[in-house]
């Protein structure tokens, strides 16, 4: 069952639910992550639903946002204020976020505006990679989808093998000798991408999760969670421009622009990892498992 809401729009019974418990009786809708389903709350505040996860993860994701917000970032992110349940289904109150997100900001934008607001994404995760946490290199919370381990080396080398496990039957026609690139991947690992300090790694900094204002600076930083981890900021780079290039307002040549911006060894080794850990990640996304598989035909080559 389905009821119309505010904006129009129709939500299935059980957000309904949640959103009535909380007082809101015309929903508008802010947006719709993996994990939940967003709404304006109040004029300040925003309501998160998490249909599919238990009271015990958004409670988790309120801990990380809380250490978060003892850090000063030249832009916002998320902030929560109290966690509830409505027949068992977890939902938060938190503060609403500045700007708007960075794709429908440049589907206007064209030259130096737009080349602006692609230099302030790279900045905006280079500042998040600055902020060391304690903790061991891998997933950031308890349910994160990622492993954890003692060094960065070894927790790549573990996740390098499940993911070219998971995903040799799908590269192997795009990349027929998957296998040496493999191991040239591990040859880098323990090599070229040797990283000692567990750095912040928003793991899914894609640019839906950037908003950014009017004048085309970016303000908030949305969605941290079961992606995010600790270890080398390059890697949140790598990723965060694997998924640029699968959004439809953005180009080949933002792309481009975006891997000038960064080291050269982006697309090398970096591009070759990142495509093997996030197709696996995203693996049930065909668009993105061969945006990957296309990547790493390009990075043979390139190391």
């Amino acid at each position: 069952m389905q009821r119309e809401s505010g904006d129009g729009l129709s939500y299935p019974a059980q957000l309904q639910e949640v959103l009535s418990a909380a007082g809101v009786e015309r929903p508008v809708l802010l947006g719709v992550g993996e994990d939940a389903w967003a709404f304006a709350h109040s004029d300040s505040e925003a309501i998160r639903i998490f249909p599919e996860l238990s009271v015990e993860f958004v409670e988790e994701l309120a801990d990380m946002y809380g250490c978060l917000g003892e850090h000063q970032f030249s832009f916002e992110c998320p902030c929560v204020y109290e966690v509830r349940t409505c027949n068992d289904i977890p939902y938060t109150i938190e503060k609403k976020l500045p700007g708007r997100p960075m794709p429908d900001v440049c589907r206007t934008l064209r030259g130096s505006p737009r080349r602006q607001v692609l230099q302030g994404y790279m900045a905006a995760i280079a500042e998040l990679g600055a902020l060391k946490i304690d903790g061991p290199f891998g997933g950031l919370i308890p349910s994160s989808v990622w492993s954890t381990s003692d060094t960065w080396e070894r927790f790549l080398q573990h996740e390098l093998e499940v993911s070219a496990e998971q995903m040799l039957s799908r590269f192997l026609e795009a990349v027929p000798d998957f296998g040496d690139l493999v191991s040239r991947i591990e040859s880098s690992i323990r090599d070229t991408l040797r990283w000692d300090s567990t750095s912040l790694v928003h793991g899914d900094a894609y640019p839906g999760n950037i908003m950014v204002d009017d004048a085309g600076r970016i303000v908030s930083v949305l969605d941290f969670g079961r992606h995010s981890l600790l270890g080398d900021p390059r890697l949140d780079v790598a990723i965060a421009i694997e998924l640029t290039d699968v959004i439809d307002e953005f180009t080949q040549d933002d792309t481009e622009y975006l891997r000038e911006l960064v080291d050269e060894e982006m697309s090398g080794p970096w591009r070759a990892l990142s495509a093997i850990l996030l197709a696996n990640q995203l693996r049930g996304d065909e668009r993105i498992v061969r945006k990957c598989a296309a990547s790493l035909a390009e990075a043979v080559d390139k190391f």
